[in-house]
């Protein structure tokens, strides 16, 4: 098999971990009615629950983790990250209160935080930087599967869980009937981690690839060509506020202010998310190295900022919408943009950074993205429905308000990331340095 067939059946085996990462990370948003019933919490916790538990961990520990990535074997630091989210996900479902709850959802972050550092890595030593884009992608397809089996299996096993009493477990004792869905969903990865380790890692490309470069190095680097990376870190941190923010309350919007129930919102959600995300990312990719090819300057960057720019009236339609059926349809253009940057973006980090570079760089770009997207977005939401508007049929509003302030504040920074890299920064020439 050569290097492309082979780059390509990685490509595969990474994004299946991808799609239980994601499965594991978005079963709680389902679960949002039941736990404020059960366990009495406000949208607040909830929110922190759903970001600032899981984001923590996950954003710090991915820079050692991506310096790991550097210098070691990835496939098996990628192997023991997939076994120990998947353990913590099933203990979630084994907690007696908000506060282990909150620790599970924690350690299901840090075993996240080894996934997209060494699986970028791996994916750009077997890509050219003109598949780059599309491969990485593919590889990102992993969070609209992963989501969408989330929202469908578990609407589909809460809507059963749902009639069912209290469980008794041995050595346990009692626990919510819908805690069962972490049980049920996290312990197949044991499984996925043991397909990791049958993957072929690629030679590192570049010169001295295989040597460690010492940290004062790299952040030397960084300092002094790093003005484009930092940048379009604090850009993509931006788009994913909006994101998140929207991802993570959007079925609750549905279930709130529609009368959905959780299975049709689970079923709904799912459907969306395997086909018009897909659509997003896999068109983005595609343009985004076929702009490369043709020799458009610093291509990656240019489409992310087009794509958030058209995301902005995505974000501001929906919550508008009269009914729901028109309300689903104004989704639609937002479900394709949603997506529209996540392989673009890690594609434009590889490219800009040197191979010995490249783990810790995706990993202060996830930092960047999930330290202020996944906790201020969700949370941010939260705090102005409970604390502006004090209303929770307000939740439309404060979605609009915090999606489209940080889609305004993206649309800045990429365009002066692409100054900065039009100006100063020879991106074509990096990737072989």
């Amino acid at each position: 098999m050569n290097d492309q067939k082979q780059g390509w059946v990685v490509v595969i085996v990474l994004m299946l971990a991808y799609v239980f990462s994601f499965v594991d990370r978005n079963i709680v948003v389902l679960l949002v009615e039941v736990m404020k019933k059960d366990m009495e919490l406000s949208d607040t916790k909830v929110s922190l629950l759903l970001s600032a538990s899981f984001a923590l961990f996950y954003s710090i520990l991915g820079i050692p983790l991506g310096r790991l990535a550097d210098v070691y074997s990835r496939k098996k630091i990628i192997a023991i990250g997939v076994a120990l989210w998947s353990l913590m996900t099933a203990i979630c479902g084994l907690a007696k209160n908000y506060g282990q709850l909150f620790l599970a959802r924690m350690g299901v972050g840090v075993g996240e935080a080894a996934l997209s550092p060494a699986a970028y890595s791996i994916i750009s030593d077997y890509f050219p930087k003109e598949k780059l884009a599309t491969a990485i992608s593919v590889y990102s397809l992993g969070i609209y599967i992963g989501s969408a089996l989330a929202y469908v299996g578990g609407g589909y096993l809460i809507g059963i869980l749902s009639e069912m009493d209290n469980l008794v477990i041995p050595w346990v004792g009692e626990i919510y009937a819908w805690q069962l869905v972490f049980i049920i969903v996290g312990l197949p990865g044991l499984l996925m981690a043991g397909l990791v380790l049958l993957i072929k890692e690629p030679k590192r490309k570049g010169r001295n690839a295989d040597e460690a470069l010492p940290f004062g190095e790299v952040w030397g680097y960084l300092k002094e060509h790093g003005r484009t990376f930092f940048l379009l870190c604090a850009a993509f941190a931006f788009f994913y506020v909006a994101v998140y923010a929207t991802s993570t309350w959007i079925p609750t919007y549905l279930i709130r202010l529609h009368g959905l129930s959780e299975e049709q919102v689970g079923i709904i959600a799912g459907v969306g998310l395997l086909l018009f995300p897909a659509i997003g990312v896999l068109s983005s990719g595609f343009i985004a190295d076929r702009w490369t090819a043709r020799g458009v300057p610093n291509a990656k960057i240019r489409w992310s900022l087009w794509a958030t720019l058209f995301f902005i009236p995505a974000t501001a339609i929906y919550p508008f919408m009269p009914t729901t059926n028109s309300t689903l349809i104004a989704l639609i253009p937002y479900g394709i943009l949603v997506s529209a940057t996540v392989g673009v973006a890690a594609a434009a980090i590889q490219e800009i950074m040197p191979n010995r570079m490249r783990g810790i760089a995706s990993a202060l770009l996830i930092l960047a993205q999930n330290l202020l997207g996944l906790t201020l977005g969700p949370t941010g939401v939260a705090l102005l429905t409970d604390y502006i508007f004090k209303d929770e049929m307000a939740l439309g509003w404060s979605l609009v308000i915090m999606s489209v302030t940080a889609l305004s504040i993206a649309t800045v920074l990429f365009y002066f990331a692409l100054r900065s890299a039009t100006r100063t920064e020879a991106i074509e020439n990096i990737l072989d340095s």
